[in-house]
């Protein structure tokens, strides 16, 4: 995968999901673009550089989200890196595992990719928060309310954001050329694995 396509996306994804994509909000629900990039990724680029990219976008969003901890006199925001990565790390993990039985060349494959990848990415995120709380944080990194509701708004969230990601799905499929995967096979993600040199 050339890395120089890959960060300029992922700076201008980043950026929309913060700057742009509130504006589709419907009932507080907010759909991100990141787990798309990560999914149409994961789906195309050999294990290894698959997981470095979920770990650069983990650490990214772990710089643009700071937790709250506790000062001498007020709570102040501090940044904890880790949830996200290791959070981004499974969702890429698990597109990873199923991407060997899916047509790879189909924008609904995007989209199903990026439900599961944002869900796993949810879950995952929320198991960590849950186990650092018990020990090192009375407010759990996810916000207010249980886990469990956590979890069933994320499910919602997680689908939310695979239907937006259709129409930008189809303009990531029209560039497959340019990122230089190495498993960007005629069909599917398990042909054969060309171009290594360029993960």
């Amino acid at each position: 995968m050339r890395w120089w396509v890959f960060i300029p996306v992922l700076a201008l994804v980043l950026t929309m999901d913060a700057a742009f994509m509130p504006a589709f909000a419907i009932g507080g629900r907010v759909p991100q673009l990141w787990p798309l990039l990560l999914a149409f990724v994961a789906l195309y680029a050999s294990r290894g550089a698959a997981l470095w990219a979920a770990m650069i976008v983990g650490v990214w969003l772990d710089a643009m989200h700071p937790a709250l901890g506790l000062g001498a006199e007020s709570p102040r925001a501090v940044t904890v890196f880790g949830p996200h990565v290791l959070a981004c790390a499974a969702g890429a993990w698990c597109v990873l595992e199923t991407r060997t039985w899916l047509y790879r060349r189909n924008v609904l494959t995007v989209a199903f990719s990026t439900f599961n990848c944002a869900l796993l990415a949810s879950l995952a995120f929320i198991a960590i928060a849950g186990i650092r709380a018990a020990y090192a944080d009375s407010s759990p990194l996810w916000g207010g309310g249980s886990g469990a509701a956590a979890v069933g708004s994320d499910v919602v969230d997680a689908l939310y954001s695979a239907v937006i990601a259709i129409l930008p799905a189809w303009g990531l499929q029209s560039t497959l050329t340019v990122w230089g995967f190495a498993t960007a096979g005629p069909r599917f993600a398990g042909g054969n694995r060309m171009n290594r040199g360029n993960d």
